[in-house]
């Protein structure tokens, strides 16, 4: 359960470091004798709580100061002087003022709090957590931020289980902000619902494309990589515009899984009637696949130069999956320390165990997907027929 810093030292009567201060200020009063007094000095006291003190130890420490300085003023025998009024009203003064900046800043705290929880609420909608074992798979996934303060982003992933495999979503919105944010939701949701009952893997993106083009205020457009891993090891990847997942075979060399002819990006693709890019490949137990997002091959070093993912193949070896995203994100950062070339990313590895004893997993059988891509749903198994969107250019490929 997350507790707000405030909370925790809201009881004190007065904070630490201002009493200490009020204290050392005594010392060295007491050190330059009754001649001089710094009576008004005190106030750093309150001044110094109301850094990371709640109101409530700003005032008693104020108190203490004051009571301090009362002290001192009945020793030397000025209590009633102006000499030690005008003291006291200094330190009321700092006292009023800091307790004031210290009720403003935890309101402010709080504020944060409750925008960093729904940060991470959205987050974790976004990007869950994802088991280590899935079927015939171990993985391990990653995001992070260019923004050290930013816990949400246009960059997401996920893994569906099926009942002969796993299919994977790797994808990026582009822009930022809230829009990125909630579209990146709206395309999970549409994954989540339809990967584990279509058949093919094409039609889970045209399920998406839908979901994207039922946003008519939406003008952006998202790249994503679709893929369907059987427990035979037979690799799918549908490409929409997205950077192609580097295959790792076992003696650390790497290949990318680039698609014979490209393909456009969710929300360009229906406008141009375009398939997405596809590539099919058999891999063997202990092969792993890196699904990422363009953020991690183009971060730059000093001298502009890209991350070379390829011939840093090996980092995604020899190790259990989260370890070597933990030694992959470790050598980015070398590469781009002291530029500012990093940008958001996600990484998901994949690695394929091999022929996985039978298991009562969920959801349809995988089956191969068709080469090309021929629209095999019509507009009335689609719902065309009553779906709002005007001029949609998929019933129209659908149609023709």
């Amino acid at each position: 359960m997350y507790h707000h810093p405030a909370s925790r030292i809201h009881p004190q009567i007065a904070d630490c470091r201002g009493v200490c201060a009020v204290l050392g200020v005594a010392l060295l009063d007491a050190a330059l004798g009754e001649d001089v007094r710094l009576l008004a000095l005190y106030s750093v006291g309150p001044a110094l709580s109301a850094v990371r003190a709640a109101p409530r130890a700003v005032i008693g420490t104020g108190a203490f100061a004051g009571l301090v300085a009362v002290l001192l003023t009945l020793h030397d025998g000025i209590l009633g002087t102006h000499r030690a009024v005008s003291g006291f009203i200094a330190i009321a003064l700092v006292t009023a003022v800091s307790t004031v900046a210290a009720r403003r800043r935890t309101r402010q705290e709080s504020r944060l709090a409750a925008a960093r929880r729904v940060a991470d609420a959205t987050q974790l909608a976004i990007a869950p957590s994802m088991p280590a074992t899935e079927g015939p798979v171990r993985l391990a996934a990653s995001y992070e931020s260019a923004d050290t303060g930013a816990r949400v982003g246009g960059d997401f992933c996920e893994v569906v289980p099926v009942r002969n495999g796993v299919r994977v979503l790797m994808g990026d919105v582009q822009g930022k902000g809230l829009g990125a944010v909630s579209l990146s939701n709206t395309l999970l949701g549409s994954f989540r619902d339809n990967a584990p009952v279509e058949a093919h893997l094409e039609d889970v993106g045209l399920r998406m494309s839908c979901s994207m083009l039922r946003r008519p205020d939406e003008e952006r457009f998202a790249t994503m990589t679709l893929a369907q891993l059987t427990d035979g090891g037979e690799l799918t990847v549908l490409n929409y515009g997205h950077p192609s997942p580097l295959i790792t075979l076992a003696d650390g060399t790497g290949r990318w899984a680039h698609p014979r002819q490209p393909g456009l990006p969710l929300g360009l693709a229906a406008l141009a009637h375009c398939e997405p890019g596809s590539y099919r490949c058999t891999l063997h137990a202990g092969d792993r696949v890196l699904f990422h997002t363009d953020g991690l091959t183009e971060s730059r070093d000093e001298q502009n130069r890209f991350y070379p993912l390829e011939a840093r193949a090996g980092l995604l070896r020899d190790a259990d999956p989260a370890a070597c995203l933990d030694r992959l994100r470790a050598d980015v950062h070398a590469h781009a320390a002291g530029s500012e070339g990093v940008d958001d990313s996600a990484l998901l590895l994949v690695e394929y165990q091999g022929q996985p004893g039978a298991a009562d997993r969920p959801a349809i059988s995988t089956e191969p997907g068709r080469r090309h891509l021929p629209f095999r749903h019509t507009p009335e198994v689609l719902g065309c027929h009553v779906c709002a969107v005007a001029d949609c250019p998929l019933r129209d490929a659908l149609d023709s």
